[in-house]
Order: C-alpha cells, then sequence, then structure tokens
C-alpha cells in the first residue's frame, strides 16, 4: 500500500496502539507473543469497561476484541465504542472460538465489526490482517497531518495574499471570479460578495488609454517581444480609469486541461504619470515650452488618421532674428523666441497647435475646410509677431517679422511628408519674394 512521503508532513505520525482485549490472561499472553514483531504498541484489558475506560484516554489504531467475556460481551462493548467519538473509527476485529455462525456474525459486524478472526488463532492470518489494518491506519493519519499542513500553508498564503498592495483576483474556467483579495477590492471598487461568480471583463474591464480593449491574459512571449504594448487602463466600478501594470497566467491540470486563471496587478499611477512627463519632456521645447518637431510631428500624425475635417499647415520663419542675437546677444535672441512663442499661442485657437520647428521656425496646425480661413490666422499672427519686443535693461526693443508658407492636407494627398515639404516651399517662396523686393528697394 501506497505512502505519503514524509516530506508532505507537519510532524511524525505517532507509534500506533493495539488494544488486545480478552478475560482470560492466557489468551493476552498468547496475543501478546503472536504480535511481537508488529510495529505497535500492545495494551491489553481483561474487561470490556476496562477497555471502554482505555479507548477514552488512547487512540488505538486497532481494537483485537474477544467476542466471550463475563459481566459485558464483545458485542456490547462494540457498540459502546462505536457510539464515543473518540473510537467511533477505530477498527474492531472480533476474536472468536464459538459465535461463528452466519446469525452471530452478522450481529457483530452491525455492532461495529469490520472483520472475524477464529480460535485458536492461525498466526498468518492474524498477522496479515493486522498489518493491512496498521498500514490503513498510518497512511489515514499520514492524510491528516498532509491536510492539516496544506491547511496551514493555505491560511499563512491567504494572510499574504490580505497583506499584499497588490490586487490578487482567481478565476474558474470559465473566467469567472472565484476570489479576490482585499487589494483588489479596492483597487476595483468590487466588494467580493458582489464579484463573486461574475464575468471577468465585468470586474476587471482593461482598455487602452484610447479605449480600445486590451487581451486580460497575456499575450504569447513572442508577441510581447515584438509589440510596443500599451498602458493598460483598469475602468473602476465608479467609471473611472485607473492605470495598472498586470500580469496574468492560466492555471492547468496535470493533464493540461484549463483549471482557471490569476491575475495580479497594482495601481501605476505614478508611474504612468511619470511616464507622460518624461514623454511631454521629450516632446516639448524647453526654451519656449512649446512643442518641439517630434511632438509636432506625432499630433499630425494623429489629425491626419482621424481626417474629420481639412487640416492647415503653417510654417513660419522668422525675419530679421540674426541681428538681434548679433547687436543684442544670445539672451536677448531667447527671450525674443519665447515671446515669439507666447505671441503665437495666444493668437490661435485653443484646439490648434504651435510648435517650435527648429531654430527662429515655427509650426502652426489648424483645423479648417477653408483656406481663406488658414491666410487669415497667417495675417494676424504675422501682425503679432511685427509688435517691437523690449530685450534690453534700459527699455532697448527689437522687431522681428514672420514669413509663413500654408498647406493644406487635402492638397497634399493627406500625405505627412508632402504635407510639411509644401509649406516649406510655400515659406521660402515668399521668404525670396520678399527678400527680392526689399533688394529692389535698396537699389
Amino acid at each position: 500500500m501506497t505512502s505519503i512521503p514524509g516530506k508532505y508532513l507537519a510532524e511524525p505520525v505517532d507509534r500506533p496502539k493495539i488494544l488486545l482485549v480478552d478475560d482470560i490472561p492466557a489468551n493476552l499472553i498468547a496475543m501478546r507473543t503472536l504480535l511481537r514483531n508488529v510495529d505497535a504498541d500492545i495494551v491489553v484489558a481483561q474487561s470490556g469497561n476496562e477497555a471502554l475506560s482505555l479507548a477514552l484516554d488512547l487512540q488505538f489504531a486497532l481494537i483485537l476484541l474477544d467476542v466471550q467475556m463475563p459481566e459485558m460481551d464483545g458485542f456490547e462493548v462494540a457498540e459502546y465504542l462505536r457510539d464515543n467519538p473518540f473510537s467511533a473509527e477505530t477498527p474492531i476485529v472480533f476474536l472468536t472460538a464459538s459465535n461463528s455462525d452466519e446469525v452471530s456474525q452478522i450481529r457483530g459486524y452491525m455492532s461495529g465489526a469490520i472483520d472475524y478472526v477464529q480460535k485458536p488463532v492461525n498466526e498468518q492470518i492474524l498477522l496479515s490482517k493486522v498489518s493491512v489494518l496498521l498500514e490503513l491506519y498510518l497512511n489515514k493519519n499520514r492524510l491528516v497531518q498532509a491536510l492539516r499542513e496544506v491547511h496551514r500553508q493555505r491560511q499563512i498564503l491567504q494572510a499574504t495574499f490580505d497583506a499584499v498592495g497588490d490586487g490578487v483576483i482567481a478565476t474558474d474556467n470559465q473566467d469567472r471570479i472565484s476570489w479576490m483579495n482585499p487589494s483588489a477590492q479596492r483597487i476595483t471598487g468590487w466588494d467580493a460578495e458582489n464579484a463573486y461568480g461574475s464575468d471577468l471583463a465585468r470586474v476587471f474591464p482593461v482598455v487602452t488609454a484610447d479605449g480600445e480593449p486590451m487581451k486580460l491574459f497575456d499575450p504569447d512571449p513572442a508577441e510581447i517581444a515584438t509589440a510596443d504594448l500599451p498602458q493598460a487602463m483598469l475602468r473602476t466600478r465608479s467609471g473611472g480609469l485607473l492605470p495598472v501594470t498586470k500580469s496574468a497566467s492560466i492555471v492547468k491540470d496535470t493533464e493540461g486541461d484549463t483549471m482557471g486563471g490569476v491575475i495580479v496587478f497594482q495601481d501605476a499611477s505614478h508611474a504612468y504619470a511619470r511616464h507622460l512627463a518624461l514623454i511631454d519632456e521629450a516632446e516639448t521645447d524647453p526654451l519656449t515650452g512649446l512643442l518641439n518637431r517630434a511632438g509636432f510631428n506625432k499630433r499630425l500624425g494623429h489629425l491626419l488618421a482621424e481626417r474629420r475635417s481639412d487640416l492647415a499647415l503653417l510654417f513660419g520663419d522668422l525675419d530679421l532674428f540674426k541681428p538681434v542675437n548679433d547687436i543684442h546677444g544670445h539672451a536677448a535672441g531667447d527671450k525674443v523666441l519665447r515671446e515669439i512663442a507666447t505671441r503665437l499661442t495666444n493668437c490661435v485657437r485653443a484646439d490648434d497647435v504651435v510648435a517650435r520647428w527648429a531654430g527662429d521656425e515655427f509650426a502652426i496646425l489648424m483645423v479648417c475646410d477653408d483656406r481663406s480661413d488658414a491666410d487669415q490666422m497667417a495675417s494676424r499672427l504675422a501682425e503679432a509677431v511685427r509688435q517691437p519686443i523690449v530685450v534690453g535693461i534700459n527699455g532697448e526693443t527689437a522687431s522681428v517679422g514672420i514669413s509663413l508658407g500654408v498647406s493644406m492636407a487635402s492638397e497634399s494627398f493627406w500625405d505627412h511628408a508632402e504635407l510639411l515639404a509644401k509649406a516649406d516651399r510655400l515659406l521660402y517662396a515668399v521668404k525670396s519674394a520678399r527678400d527680392g523686393i526689399a533688394a529692389r528697394s535698396r537699389n
């Protein structure tokens, strides 16, 4: 018979005890002799009352009980033993020389016995039965202790999950909630009582920052390696979106069949805020606070992809900016660039995009269906830029202008590169024409 390995036990199993009950001392001595090599402690009783008393104090693996005894026979003793919760499950084997007829055997089984051994006792038969029953007793005790250890470990695991700040959710093989720890309840806004049995997608709906549904369980490793996974956003029970990091695994049994799943997740609000701050820093011009070229191109790409309405790109280059640096110094030049950025921002609408493209070049992106709106915006921008700017501590001023090239997305086939190139060509056409007029005026 297979035994449970000792590594699963919390403590060693106690040495089993066998109770011999017979009113004749010689029979007890004979039975002790037969059982001398059995790995068990032998306890004897010479009456039914003594056996019942011992059964109240000791746990026995087996009771060998003589049927024919004065005052209280074996049947009565067996019935009392069965009524005692402490001995109710102890196997009883009757020893009998006379009550071997079928009626007596049935009475014995009904009183609680599990087997009979005839007197005179056959040593091989007795030892075989005792060996099997002792092995059953030992395995049962090992199993009980193993279950106690499992329960203890489960309690430790439960306490650990209750204490950690990470949310933990377990599901069955139908993706229904079977358990969630206190942190999971706090983060999702769902209490365990209402969540149990609900679909995982209802309690733990995860979307991207753009609102697109995400897989609840992790993609394949190859997919992770080749994809730039978006930030997961948990839609809480109150309807808010909370940045989270998650790790989810499918749990399978030894046959490879899915038993359920486990999701571990954390509130990633602080990490996501830092991430956005880094993106903002990477896409912002540090001098003016406007978008830089990378940030502008990103916004332009999004708007071109949406195609909700036509887009106008105003590409501008400052006029007479170099003399500001030459005459007043680069600190004054930086002041001019910051002031120009402020003036451009104040002129455009809230949804328009203003960026410092490079050096003294600026880009403005506006949603409009009529080119005349873009031309009017260009005129307002030019008028705002040409106003004098105080650059010196004694009130010295500098004046610059701006040349603007205007291109429309619809006229550039909604192509990112073509829209930029066309605006750039138109800008320098304007600038060249203005330089030509200025040269002729000097002549």
